[in-house]
């Protein structure tokens, strides 16, 4: 386990002294941020509700549910595991609830993606580019190491999993139908 923390290490030393100039870390820092999807959230919201106003509801309601048991697994490990991001690492700053084991945005945007993958009755690889784009900004901002965010895509890809067989029985439940797709007749 150690050679693989050393590794990881490693590599996001690489990562971000000589693969990230300083516009890319600029870049990576504003992509992290939640204001940066407000608007086209926002937009594909409105679209959504008006073309299907009680879907959207639960739409919304499992989204929200599942964005919030993702970011408490997330955070239970964090508390488990008790890894320091890499600027504590790097003694830039102490901060001793600066855990980054798993990463929460690259576990929330892969629950995400995996749900609107079914939600939406479309290949994962639709998706994929969000995680993908949010994971790797974690890194090159100097938030992550490269683990945290692939555990954090495995944590949200694990908890959506188990979340869609849930929603999957709710919405038999209420709309009487096999699956929750919003395609399903």
């Amino acid at each position: 386990m150690d050679w693989l923390i050393a590794q990881d290490r490693a590599l996001f030393e690489y990562l971000t002294l000589y693969v990230n100039p300083p516009w890319l870390s600029l870049l990576c820092e504003y992509i992290g941020r939640p204001s940066t999807y407000a608007i086209p959230i926002l937009f594909l919201s409105l679209v959504y509700l008006f073309r299907d106003k009680q879907k959207f509801a639960f739409f919304l309601l499992a989204t929200i549910l599942l964005l919030t048991l993702s970011e408490s697994t997330a955070h239970f490990l964090k508390s488990m595991f008790a890894r320091p991001r890499p600027a504590v690492f790097w003694h830039i700053y102490v901060d001793p609830k600066a855990l980054g084991f798993p990463s929460s945005h690259a576990a929330n945007t892969m629950a995400l993606a995996v749900f609107l993958s079914r939600w939406f009755s479309k290949p994962l690889a639709w998706f994929l580019f969000i995680p993908f784009i949010i994971g790797s900004s974690r890194v090159f901002a100097n938030y992550h190491f490269p683990l945290d965010v692939f555990f954090g895509w495995l944590v949200g890809f694990c908890v959506a999993w188990c979340y869609g067989i849930f929603v999957s029985y709710l919405s038999r439940k209420l709309f009487h139908k096999n699956s929750f797709r919003c395609d399903s007749t």
